[in-house]
């Protein structure tokens, strides 16, 4: 209640953070950095474990106020990382972050991630500064009243990067786009990423896009793993996302079909 309080008044404070052992300072000012205070995702501690290491090259799409990027700089300290955040507040408020942790071999992209560069609408819910829904797409959630905001989006390929090992999703509806744009110039990457559920029927839309997911990830060769998030975490292999509304059902892992036998021991 006091952090608050003191945030409502516009004070500026940092506040301690224990993450594996490791200690972080968490800046919170302007409504932004709350989210940084509680672990919502501890099975995404798991999986960057598993599937990362010192040397992995991490894609994180999108950073929002750097959740994951607390849980990668945990055991990876020196490991690089790359991020893409379109809201001009959270890339603000990460960069502080970055700074007041001396994190290193960090660069964070201020787009959204697309196959093009070109301006588009980021649509956030209320007055939420750096809403985790965000999505850029208008009627991803229907009956919210959402308030757009304009962004600039880019391409893996337009900014000359490429090579990454390990990929993490989180755009709310825009999963295809990320990926066209990954597959442009990397073929064998490690990529986690949230699916939400079509619930039913009458969401073709949320339908069809995962059905063009599914095509696009069979062309680059890539088996479809939905995470099972116990402790340790497991994964389950599946044929196609499906129709159901499970939000625990929503995280994926995409391997390229030639590098399962690497992670069968995370097989269900």
């Amino acid at each position: 209640m006091l952090k608050r309080i003191l945030n409502k008044l516009g004070i500026y404070r940092v506040y301690p953070l224990n993450n594996a052992g490791k200690k972080f300072r968490i800046p919170i000012f302007n409504g932004l950095g709350f989210a940084n205070l509680s672990d919502a995702e501890p099975w995404m501690d798991d999986l960057l474990k598993e599937f990362g290491s010192t040397d992995t090259n991490f894609l994180d799409v999108v950073v929002n106020v750097g959740q994951t990027l607390i849980k990668w700089k945990a055991p990876y300290p020196s490991a690089t990382y790359t991020g893409f955040e379109p809201n001009y507040n959270c890339v603000k408020y990460v960069e502080d972050l970055i700074t007041k942790n001396e994190f290193e071999n960090c660069t964070i992209n201020p787009y959204a991630l697309d196959t093009q560069s070109s301006k588009k609408k980021l649509y956030l819910l209320g007055r939420d500064k750096s809403d985790s829904s965000a999505s850029m797409l208008a009627d991803f959630r229907s009956g919210e009243d959402r308030m757009a905001i304009n962004i600039e989006t880019s391409s893996l390929a337009a900014l000359g990067l490429n090579n990454f090992d390990l990929v993490k999703i989180d755009v709310e509806g825009a999963e295809l786009f990320v990926l066209q744009s990954l597959f442009e110039v990397c073929q064998n990457a490690i990529i986690s990423c949230e699916i939400l559920p079509a619930y039913n029927l009458e969401n073709s839309e949320r339908i069809e896009r995962q059905q063009e997911i599914e095509k696009l990830l069979s062309l680059h060769n890539y088996a479809i793993f939905r995470v099972q998030k116990t402790q340790p975490i497991r994964i389950e292999s599946i044929e196609e996302f499906g129709i159901h509304g499970e939000l625990s059902k929503s995280d994926y892992i995409f391997i390229p079909k030639d590098r399962i036998n690497q992670f069968k021991h995370l097989l269900a």
